[in-house]
């Protein structure tokens, strides 16, 4: 049965801007010991020869001067010539893995915040950027542990009162939350997927009105494209179709929007509206809807 289903709406989003107690897995020696696996090896065949290094004041010298200048690449070079005169430095070693991060790179991200963890066990961007790392791979309970560990040593960590929102979310615990939510957005105001996602709880939550503020705000005032698509969701769940189609057209086609709309309306038992906005969607993209025809096949079933 192709039956439209919720999507979760919730975001982690960017992991770091610098995203019953289980402990975290222990780390391997390959992730924890090697200070040459914090970087691309390239960037020693590219800057090793160039740019020599003579002490650990030099290195981190330059390697700021690098980041202050963009050059992500010679930065992370010149951090981890950094290390090998201090390699316990665990304050450098979080700093690494926070850049890995922007890079997307969260293997050695995650392999500088365990080394850094290893020195320090209560390095609070290391357990934050750990935890992150863990909640985006789906490792919930490894990354609530990281990430509650964090919050009691610094409760201003606006993405981990935002990642542990999301869980809270997904076990059903909307207070908590809720809470979680506040404070994140009380410290940065400016978090918009976050505002998303205390609309989305909102709206698990029944808070219908709330949710459509929130959400509303979160796209049309600060920009964040997926909760227009929310938003359109909160809307056709209420049989506000209309409110509906305009608003996700603001992320979506025409037929995609129809199609959403049809899906929601044939769940909401509104056969009319349902057949109406299926139809449309095939109209206006014949080959794009498959998943169209089927739910009209179901509906002619359920008829």
């Amino acid at each position: 049965m192709t039956l439209h289903k919720l999507k979760h709406g919730l975001v982690i989003a960017s992991l770091l801007g610098v995203l019953s107690g289980c402990a975290s897995t222990p780390a391997t020696n390959s992730e924890t010991n090697s200070v040459g696996e914090l970087n691309d090896k390239s960037f020693d065949l590219l800057f090793a020869t160039e740019f020599p290094v003579d002490s650990e004041a030099d290195a981190l010298a330059r390697g700021a001067s690098s980041l202050n200048g963009g050059d992500v690449d010679k930065a992370l070079f010149f951090y981890v010539r950094a290390l090998q005169f201090n390699p316990e430095n665990s304050e450098l070693l979080a700093h690494i893995g926070g850049i890995q991060m922007t890079r997307n790179n969260t293997v050695m991200a995650k392999r500088a915040f365990l080394m850094a963890k290893k020195y320090d066990p209560d390095h609070v961007p290391a357990l934050e950027g750990l935890g992150l790392i863990y909640m985006a791979d789906g490792k919930t309970e490894q990354a609530v542990v990281e990430l509650r560990a964090a919050l009691a040593k610094n409760d201003r960590l606006w993405r981990t009162h935002n990642a542990l929102g999301v869980y809270a979310d997904k076990s059903g615990d909307f207070a908590a939350a809720r809470r979680h939510y506040d404070a994140s957005l009380s410290i940065n105001s400016d978090a918009s997927h976050v505002l998303n996602n205390r609309g989305y709880s909102k709206f698990l939550s029944g808070d219908v009105e709330g949710a459509i503020v929130d959400l509303y705000e979160a796209a049309n005032g600060q920009g964040f494209r997926n909760a227009w698509a929310n938003l359109g969701m909160v809307y056709a769940e209420q049989g506000l179709y209309d409110d509906a189609l305009s608003t996700y057209q603001n992320v979506m086609s025409e037929a995609h929007a129809h199609n959403n709309i049809g899906q929601i309306a044939l769940r909401n038992g509104d056969i009319s509206k349902a057949l109406h906005f299926l139809n449309e969607a095939i109209r206006l993209s014949p080959t794009y809807f498959p998943e169209a025809e089927e739910n009209l096949k179901l509906l002619a079933r359920l008829n």
